[in-house]
């Protein structure tokens, strides 16, 4: 990992090299927080809540966080220029990656069209498309399937993925048949380095009744997914706060920084809660254990900065002391509340029991041992020590999860309270 005053030698988002290193200044992002370096004070609850909603907010103006875009790098560098505030050294690692422009996505009979967006993970179409009838996925034999579908889809879809003779699929996305509101929430693409399967197309649910009734009557149909792809590269943002005892077993705190669309609730607490442990284990005495922090890029496409971060390190994820994720919609207004995943029952205890001093006590626990969801299940698999907390989200991957509305501040808060005081506890422990 190089420091981020001198690594600078490719683009990020179409930027050249000097425009990126222009645009990581400090006279080119506006200072919103006061410099905070090591030693420094922690700051009162109430200074802490607004840092969290100031966070929040910023990430949310943004705009769509898709790995690969002009706003991903933007929002990495701004990221990085908080990790400053916060009082660590922020880092950058790029990664190659092939990014998939969408040309043209639509679906369309006689004179109506249907704009949406196609599955990353799947095929894609020339300019001419795919012809043909279209029917329910298990209907009647026509080429081109229907579906309500997402925004999280179960192995039954994956299954008629990989085994349909259809020439390509419409999925309706979002409105009360997926328990979201009106609108496209998009799938994840957890094989985009693997696609397969035909074309599958992604629109929003007020196409729903229309293209039900074409499919009831057999309705010869149109689907285009023309898209390109280019050579691009993406990177995660690190920071590293050394331990008094280097030898010693490091402990890694992680959370994602990419998704569909603003994601101001599904990503925007995590990055709030780690910046706030970066600043907290700061100002707080050296611990024992080096800590490592880890904000990824790539989570809608298969994880894939933490797959490349984790490709160089696989030795870690077994020998770390233990890895904290925070993953999505903890910090959600809408939906049901967060559950915690913990590899062994005396780390889910002791969450459990810094969450309740904090005034956040969790609503559900995974029972300890259980293949996570998120990012903890690379860890899972690899057999690392593991802390996560996940929340479900009424806005899941839809337009609308926005600021304010989208957001519970105070639960953030509370959160970047007792993960903190769990971090430390496992630095020196």
């Amino acid at each position: 990992m190089t420091p981020l005053t001198t690594r600078h030698r490719r683009s990020a988002g179409g930027l050249t090299r000097k425009a990126f290193l222009e645009a990581t200044g400090a006279a080119a992002v506006a200072a919103l927080w006061p410099g905070v370096r090591a030693r420094a004070q922690v700051a009162p609850t109430e200074d802490a809540r607004e840092r969290v909603a100031r966070i929040v907010r910023e990430y949310d103006s943004q705009g769509d966080h898709r790995t690969g875009s002009p706003v991903d790098a933007q929002s990495g560098r701004w990221l990085a220029d908080r990790v400053d505030d916060a009082g660590l050294v922020p880092e950058i690692e790029w990664m190659g990656f092939s990014r998939i422009g969408i040309q043209a996505a639509y679906v369309e009979i006689g004179d109506r069209r249907a704009e949406g967006v196609p599955l990353f993970d799947g095929g894609f179409t020339d300019a001419a498309g795919v012809t043909g009838t279209l029917d329910a996925l298990d209907g009647g034999g026509g080429e081109i399937g229907l579906a309500h579908v997402g925004p999280r889809a179960g192995a039954d879809f994956h299954a008629y993925r990989r085994a349909t003779a259809h020439l390509a699929a419409v999925t309706v996305t979002g409105g009360p048949d997926n328990g979201v509101p009106e609108g496209l929430a998009l799938l994840n693409a957890p094989d985009f380095k693997a696609p397969f399967g035909p074309p599958v197309l992604q629109v929003a649910s007020r196409h729903g009744d229309w293209l039900a009734a074409a499919a009831a009557t057999g309705a010869t149909v149109r689907v285009v997914a023309r898209v390109t792809r280019r050579p691009e590269e993406v990177f995660n943002v690190t920071a590293t706060l050394r331990g008094t005892e280097p030898s010693l077993p490091p402990v890694f705190v992680m959370t994602p920084r990419s998704g569909w669309w603003t994601c101001a609730s599904e990503r925007g607490g995590g990055i709030a809660v780690w910046l706030e442990m970066i600043r907290g284990m700061t100002a707080a005495p050296t611990p024992r254990r080096t800590t490592v922090f880890l904000a990824s890029t790539g989570h809608e496409l298969g994880h894939y900065g933490l797959e490349e971060f984790l490709r160089t390190r696989s030795r870690l994820v077994r020998g770390a002391a233990a890895w904290i994720h925070l993953g999505a919609n903890f910090g959600a207004a809408v939906g049901p509340g967060p559950r915690l995943q913990a590899s062994a029952p005396e780390l889910m205890d002791r969450a459990t029991e810094a969450l309740g001093r904090a005034g956040e006590a969790p609503a559900r626990r995974l029972p300890a041992g259980e293949p996570p969801a998120g990012e903890a299940r690379h860890i899972h698999a690899g057999g690392g020590t593991y802390l996560s907390i996940i929340g479900d989200n009424g806005l899941f991957h839809h337009p609308r999860d926005r600021w304010p509305d989208a957001v519970d501040v105070d639960r953030v808060a509370r959160y970047a309270r007792a993960f903190t005081q769990i971090g430390l506890e496992l630095a020196n422990g």
